[in-house]
């Protein structure tokens, strides 16, 4: 199947391979390699190394042992006694393989629970499968370091999520308009749509965690192996294997490729020794092995479908298509010689558990018998956390002028929850604990994945509040403070997400009133931007900023009509927009100035040094965005939330 010859992207940006890696691999948007396991396997791969050591690390990660030794009992390694020991274990696997497992049981990174879409599921279900099908082959071949294989076919396509993270959009529409050519030349395809493809993308990340080169090259060129001309045999060898896996886990969708099928089929009999009826029984034998190891790494494979039920339905097209394809090589089979996969029945029960992110009390604390909140746990909550309502509050979130924030646990849900309770001095004006109710609600209209769920309004003991999504992440303020300006790719993306937030506000007749980094969070696991504190800004009268003279935070990103106490609109929120799209790209301000009075002034009377001034990586369209969105005039500034996002969306 040839690529088609069309791009599916817009041809007026085509970032370079250097331009996307630096947003690709920005430090917030990648998964963290747990440190234990990198410490594990750099020891383990030093010359003088004892299995002591080994021991002693892992003694560190009491996660890292039980996955450990669930690994070494399942049926993967088909040991005729259990193991209950750590020490036990390396002993019997072996430091290399203990190196290849620490790591292997560590990532991915990304775990699929019910919220997960289907692509991130689909992709999951590759990667474990595709990994237990590499070490499986790896010992039918008697290869030295199957363990080696299983950890490369974990991690080799990592970097199709962050590509997917980075370009949500231009993704769907690659998807869309390549469609079952990605089988055969994702990378080919990538490139042409993305600068780079994912398979490069995935032995950066790993290089920056200093794996072996013998695991990191064979990821590099594992779509296709004929361009490692300067990789070892080793690293050739694994590169054919992770490719032949690839193929093995989306056999339903080669088969229906009939010249790339037989390929397959000619690569599994002469360098595999697997003939048609031999390959068939190794993929209905993998399946067990498969569904084990997702076990042992606590995936949520729930929601994918059966694996053993996906590859014999697999293996058998596969039958069907060689035959089909023995009477006549003009096409693949038709629709009726699919054999559709029926739905996975599970008779196993689950038992629920915290979400991962959970810090649970302290062993000594009895959750029932937690006290009431008070207004003084505003100051320092007792170490045991509190209850309000419905929720116990674990820990603080954060302080601002609306109040205080803390992460809290929903029993009832099983969740956890941001939980905002209002400023004891906002508390003491009846009118504040109605106009804070008010806009909570209207706000709590706003369903977009790009702003923060509100989830209830209530009052308890005298003490007004409201639960909100619990974000797992940090605002882009403190982004940008610890790590300076974000890759323009990244900052390119982040702002049409928010912008796309805005859109569904200002749908609602929700306006912010309060757009600026510190109201911008952004999710660790998908780097996804999701805006807070919506219509809640009014709140917070403009009679508690602080006097002429007082450093302040705000007005850096007020619109010069919300300054001159004009009634903001969603036009001032695009002003907010263009002050937080500067800041992302240079690090500063766009109007600088140390007290009130400055600030105001600048925001009213002074026009921005322009971004490429200050940071001349950022490109030309870029800039013109944010200059007229920061035109003093609202009539001058784009004329709403929706036309800045389809103009970003363009880009990335």
């Amino acid at each position: 199947m040839s690529t088609p010859p069309l791009n599916p992207l817009p041809p007026r940006h085509r970032a370079g391979r250097n331009e996307v890696l630096a947003a690709v691999l920005d430090p917030t948007r990648l998964p963290t390699a747990p440190a234990v396991a990198l410490q594990v396997v750099n020891a383990a791969s030093k010359s003088d190394c004892e299995p002591s050591e080994i021991v002693a690390l892992l003694a560190l990660d009491s996660a890292l042992c039980g996955k450990l030794l669930r690994a070494v009992n399942s049926c993967i390694y088909g040991l005729k006694q259990p193991i209950a020991s750590v020490a036990r274990a390396v002993h019997v696997l072996g430091l290399n393989t203990v190196r290849s497992l620490a790591l292997g049981l560590s990532l991915p990174a990304v775990k699929v629970g019910r919220g997960a879409d289907q692509m991130t599921r689909d992709y999951w279900m590759s990667s474990v499968g595709g990994a237990i099908i590499a070490r499986e082959l790896a010992v039918l071949t008697r290869r030295s370091s199957p363990d080696d294989d299983l950890v490369a076919g974990l991690l080799r396509d990592l970097g199709e999520l962050l590509l997917r993270q980075m370009f949500p959009d231009a993704w769907l529409r690659h998807v869309a308009y390549y469609g079952e050519g990605l089988v055969e030349d994702p990378c080919g395809a990538e490139v042409a749509s993305f600068g780079i493809d994912h398979a490069d993308v995935t032995a950066e990340i790993l290089q920056q965690w200093k794996l072996p080169a013998d695991i990191v090259e064979p990821i590099r060129y594992h779509h296709q192996p004929e361009l490692a001309t300067a990789a070892s045999k080793v690293q050739q060898n694994r590169a054919e294997l992770l490719q032949f896996s690839n193929y093995m886990v989306h056999l339903d969708r080669v088969a229906q490729n009939p010249d790339l099928l037989a390929r397959v089929m000619m690569t599994a009999k002469e360098r595999f020794h697997l003939p048609r009826t031999a390959l068939v029984a190794f993929l209905q034998s993998v399946a067990p092995k498969i569904e084990a190891f997702a076990s042992v790494l606590n995936q949520d494979i729930g929601q994918c479908p059966d694996y053993a039920t996906v590859l014999a339905a697999g293996a058998q097209e596969l039958v069907n298509l060689t035959v089909e394809t023995s009477r006549t090589r003009m096409s693949g089979p038709s629709a009726s010689h699919r054999t559709p996969a029926p739905p996975p029945s599970r008779s196993t029960a689950r038992t629920q558990a915290l979400p991962d992110d959970s810090t649970p009390p302290p062993t000594h604390c009895d959750v029932k018998g937690l006290p009431d909140f008070r207004p003084e746990f505003a100051k320092k909550l007792p170490e045991c956390g509190c209850r309000l309502g419905g929720y116990e509050l674990r820990s603080l979130l954060g302080r601002g002028a609306m109040g205080v924030v803390f992460k809290a646990f929903e029993p009832s849900l099983h969740r956890f929850v941001a939980i905002k309770v209002l400023a004891p001095e906002l508390t003491a004006s009846a009118s504040a604990r109605a106009r804070f109710a008010r806009e909570a609600r209207v706000a709590a209209s706003i369903q977009h994945e790009n702003a923060v769920g509100i989830y209830a309004v209530r009052e308890a003991a005298g003490v007004t509040y409201l639960a909100m999504e619990y974000v797992r992440g940090s605002c882009l303020e403190a982004r940008v403070e610890q790590h300076g300006p974000l890759p323009v790719l990244l900052a390119v993306n982040v702002a049409r997400q928010i912008a796309s937030g805005l859109a569904a506000a200002h749908a609602k007749g929700v306006i912010h009133r309060d757009i600026k980094p510190a109201n911008i969070l952004l999710e660790d696991d998908t780097g996804r931007a999701k805006i807070t504190d919506f219509g809640l800004a009014r709140i917070a009268d403009d009679a508690k900023m602080t006097a002429d003279g007082a450093l302040i935070g705000t007005p850096f990103f007020m619109a010069p009509e919300t300054v001159q106490g004009e009634e903001a609109d969603s036009r001032s929120d695009l002003f907010g927009l263009g002050g937080v799209m500067y800041h992302m790209v240079t690090g500063k301000v766009p109007f600088p100035g140390q007290t009130v009075a400055a600030v105001f002034n600048a925001v009213c009377g002074s026009e921005p040094l322009r971004p490429s001034l200050v940071r001349a990586a950022v490109p030309d369209w870029f800039e013109e965005v944010i200059l007229r969105l920061l035109r003093k005039d609202p009539a001058a500034r784009y004329p709403d939330a929706a036309s800045v996002a389809a103009i970003l969306g363009e880009y990335c």
